[in-house]
This record gives C-alpha cells, structure tokens and sequence, in this order.
C-alpha cells in the first residue's frame, strides 16, 4: 500500500498548551458564573463542584500523558482504541470527540452573539425573524455567529502555522486579562458577600453543576488531536504533560472566576445579568471599563475555545477518514496547505446551525458535549489500560501512575457521570425530549457515516491503514519493520 500523505507541522510547545488551555478557559468564565451558582445553589457547592470534577478528570488526563506520546497520531482517541479494541470501538471514541468538538464550536457561536447583545443590545431586537424556545432570533445575531464559523474556517483551510500562532496570541490575552482582573478587584473580597454559602442541599447541588463542568473544564484533550503536527525539536513527552498540565491550568482558572466575583458583590446578584463576571466588576468600580476589557477578553476566549475545537473536530474527522472509519473523502488534503479541506467544511456547516437556532440551544448543547466528553475520555483510558497488558513493549516516553488504582478510580467516575446524565431521576440528567432526541440524531448521523464507509476493505488493509500511519511516524528508526508486526511497527 503506498503512503499516504501527510499532514502539515508547525505546532510549538507553547502553541500546544494554547491550544488546551484555550480551549478549557474560554468564554464559560463570564456566561456561565450565573448557571452555574443557580444549578450549584451557591458558591460553596459550585466551588467544591470545580474542585471534584478536576480531581474526577485526572485519571482521565493522566491516560493521555501516556497515550499521547506513545502513539502521536492526528487521530488521537481513533488510534489509540483501534490498537487495543478495533475498529468499531474505534470509530465510537472518533465520533463522540467530533461530537464533543462540534458541539463546543456550535456553543461557542451562541456565546459570542450573547457578548455581543450585552455589549450593544439593540442587535437583540433589531430585525427580528422569528423565535426558538421563546427567545428571538434576529439577523444580526446570525450574522455574527457566522462570521465567527467563517473566520476560523478559514484559518483552518489555510494550515496549521496560521491557526496555531492565532491560538497562541488569543489564549494569552483571555487568561491575562482574567488574571489582572482579578489582582484588580481583590480589594473589594467581602466574605460577607459570599453568604448564604448554600441554598441547596451539598450533594443536589454539587451533583446538578457536575452534569455541566466537563463542558467547560473539558477540551484539554484537544492536544492529542495535534501531536502529530508538532515542531521539530518537541520531545513526545512534553506533548503528553501539555495535555495533563492543561487540564490542571484551566481548572484552576475556573475556581478563580467561580469565587471571584462571588466575593466582590454579594453573589444573588449575579443570577440576573447575562454577564454576571462583568456585571460584578461595573457595580464595585462604578466604571465599565473593566467590564468592557473583560468581554473584550471574553470574545478572545470565544475565538480561543472556537478555534481550538474546530481544529481537533477536524483533525478526528481526517483520521476518521484516513483509517477507513467513515467514507475516505474525509481525509482529502489540500495539495497546498496540507489542511482536511472536506472535513473543514463539514464541521462548519454543522456549526452554522448554531445561529439560528439561537440561547435556547445553549444548555442542550452543554449536557450533550458534556455526554460525549466523559465518553471520549474513558476511552483512551480503558485503552492505555488494555495495551499495557497486550503491548508491554511500547514506547512510553511518559507513563500514567499508579493506573491499577487511578484506572478504576475513572471508570467508576465515567459510569458515575452516566448515570447522573440518562437517568431521569438525577438532578442533572437530559432533558426529555430536546437533549435526549439531539443526542440521539447526532449518533445516528455517525452511524450512516459508518456504514457508508469503504465495505471492500478487508481486516488487514484497516489495519495497515491505521498501524502504518505509526509505522511512517517511526520510519527512520525502524526502516525493516513491517506493518504487519504491530508491536515492532509501534515501538519506536
């Protein structure tokens, strides 16, 4: 079988953490402080529900520390599954993070139509078309949310170089401008503002706001979508770290913003605006400017997550495509730019529903990402797991601790998360009928993708397909091995 081609490089150790960190610490800092002390009932409950759902993502994270140098593929999760469970397993962890990233992409477009009706609120009601779930869908929402889409489409098609230096620069910003922000306001912490700490029940209400949080402190595994298209000079294990310390990062930043502006006004206030962060720092200082640098940095955020997502969606897509997942047409590259130029598309087609469906698609879209996430991680996790008994000898630059104890620890979260999501009874489960139907017409669109893929392809051209990609990745050391022998083929 001759080799296929491949993709483009570029992508700097600094890009990589941008690149999940931006897409863990986006725009959810300033929309989402308001939901998520409803749903939490209070600061303390959604401050100890941030603090469990980094504890519950480690296991998680620390499975891609290892998985992500060991086999650096553009396909990450794809590739990762196919060696220790096949393709359909495969195929199932490939779709739920095109679904997690698709989802995240379609958010963040509602997001920054809603910054941009706090900032000039007259587009909210200016030419109105008509209305979803009560709120009204107007033109120039539209408009925006799909510049947004076409912007980064953009930047996708034309390569990885473009897309990474962009990454870079508006991640810096979003997280420094939080950071200063805070500095900023910390005179005006009043504990006394933090009370009542609870108005629900610790475990309702910690359990509703857990149902939401791999949304938002979630997407740190879009660095193993890129591994493939690092720099020379990055070693594989400074890769592997980027995606653990990433998640830890973001986490952090989330806990900040979540006690922040709790603790400047008293945090009832919040639940009122639709940028309750923002609304907070105008009522202390008696100024907007602040407020206004934030949503500035904000909309920073919601091109940081935007891009980031777009990029690991289609890169999942590519290596969908490329390994004979999902019809071939997928893992078309642009001569030039070396870019999924059909995957591109795809992804911003499906986004552009978005817009016009408008905030009532906001939370259904949060629960469903959030279903898809937790999916998408316990499948690298059960995966690393599976091939330290089957495939001893691989190369692990980097390898997952004490995983006889931590790897139950997370399935047992992920089964943990499931329940708390279908189970109608559960605080934060679906709701009936927009979730679970959106939910559902999503697997099924990946299921006629799978079943229009490639059927004359025999076992052993899928697994060249996928385990050759390894092989041309380790080619130079290894020039004699065969992809027939997976274990010399991986084992750099």
């Amino acid at each position: 079988m001759s080799e296929k081609q491949g993709l483009g490089r570029g992508i700097s150790i600094l890009a990589f953490y941008a690149l999940g960190i931006g897409c863990v610490f986006g725009s959810a800092w300033l929309v989402l402080t308001g939901s998520w002390l409803t749903a939490a009932g209070g600061p303390s409950n959604a401050l100890l529900a941030v603090i469990i759902c980094i504890i519950m993502e480690i296991p998680f994270a620390l499975a891609y520390l290892e998985a992500t140098p060991m086999i650096p593929l553009s396909g990450g999760e794809i590739s990762y599954s196919y060696l220790a469970f096949g393709s359909f397993i495969a195929f199932i962890a490939g779709w739920f993070g095109v679904l997690a990233m698709i989802a995240l992409c379609a958010w963040e477009s509602l997001a920054l139509t809603r910054i941009a009706g706090y900032l000039i609120p007259s587009i909210k009601t200016a030419a109105p078309l008509y209305q979803v779930g009560g709120s009204t869908i107007t033109a120039p929402l539209i408009i925006i949310g799909l510049v947004l889409i076409g912007v980064v489409g953009f930047m996708g098609y034309r390569g990885v170089k473009l897309s990474a230096k962009f990454q870079t620069v508006v991640c810096l910003f979003n997280v420094g401008i939080v950071i200063i922000a805070a500095l900023i306001l910390a005179p005006h912490f009043r504990m006394a503002n933090l009370h009542p700490l609870i108005v629900k029940p610790v475990f309702t209400g910690v359990i509703t706001i857990l149902c939401l949080l791999p949304f938002s402190i979630g997407g740190w595994e879009a660095i193993a979508k890129g591994a493939e298209e690092a720099s020379s000079g990055i070693s594989k294990a400074q890769v592997g770290t980027s995606v653990f310390m990433s998640l830890i990062i973001g986490g952090l930043l989330y806990a900040l913003v979540v006690f922040v502006p709790s603790a400047i006004v008293p945090w009832q206030t919040l639940l009122k605006g639709d940028i309750p962060f923002a609304t907070a720092s105008t009522l202390v200082t008696g100024s907007q400017v602040l407020a206004i640098v934030m949503l500035v940095a904000c909309c920073c955020g919601v091109l940081s997550v935007y891009n980031a997502a777009f990029y690991a969606s289609t890169r999942l897509l590519y290596a969908l495509g490329r390994d004979g997942l999902i019809p071939p047409a997928f893992a078309t590259l642009h001569p030039k730019y070396k870019t999924p130029t059909v995957a591109v598309i795809f992804v911003c087609v499906l986004a552009a529903i978005a817009p016009f469906v408008g905030k009532s698609g906001l939370i259904p879209l949060i629960d469903v990402c959030s279903f898809c996430e937790v999916s998408l991680w316990v499948c690298t996790l059960v995966s690393v797991m599976r091939l330290r008994k089957t495939q001893p000898q691989l190369n692990r630059p980097v390898k997952m601790p004490a995983i006889g104890i931590l790897g139950p620890i997370g399935i047992l979260v992920y089964l943990g998360m499931v329940v708390a999501l279908l189970y109608p009874a559960s605080p934060g489960a679906l709701v009936w009928p927009v979730e679970d139907l959106l939910l559902i017409g999503l697997i099924v669109l990946g299921v006629i993708l799978y079943y229009a893929r490639p059927k004359a392809m025999t076992e052993q051209q899928e697994s060249e397909l996928i385990l050759g990609d390894i092989k041309r990745l380790t080619a130079q050391q290894q020039p004699e091995q065969s992809p027939e022998d997976i274990t010399q083929v991986i084992n750099a």
